[in-house]
């Protein structure tokens, strides 16, 4: 059974750029294999956001871009509506796999892993929540 660890501190409300809490990572020193999970659950309409998945092995001095995520709203804004042009999804998942990463910090000494919001437009909601399983 997979070990769920928390990416970001619950549901991050975020409406500027910068480092989602917990701000110094999640330490992944010792996943021999991990999915990486982020899920927009809201994005304001016609707004977008770009979300990068980093790593490091030396306390943040360095760090490098694993995965860049772009976002595009609207999601969660009333649920779902199926009729003819008007589909809305209420969230939008993505996942990455460590076989994908073969320069991760991944099961590397002093390996941590973050979330930076490196885009937003003006104006914009984004709820996110993001996880790792290994």
């Amino acid at each position: 059974m997979a070990t769920i660890t928390a990416l970001s501190t619950g549901l991050q409300t975020i409406t500027a750029t910068g480092v989602v809490t917990p701000t110094a990572g999640v330490d992944v020193s010792s996943m021999a294999d991990a999915t990486i999970c982020v899920e927009v659950v809201s994005l304001t309409a016609s707004k977008t956001a770009r979300v990068q998945l980093e790593d490091t092995a030396n306390g943040w001095t360095a760090s490098a871009a694993l995965a860049v995520f772009d976002f595009i709203g609207q999601m969660g804004q009333g649920g779902t509506a199926y009729s003819a042009g008007s589909y809305n999804p209420t969230t939008d998942k993505r996942s990455i796999r460590k076989y994908q990463l073969p320069n991760s910090n991944i099961d590397v000494a002093s390996g941590k892993v973050r979330l930076n919001v490196t885009a937003i437009d003006s104006g914009s909601e984004l709820l996110l929540n993001a996880w790792i399983e290994s």
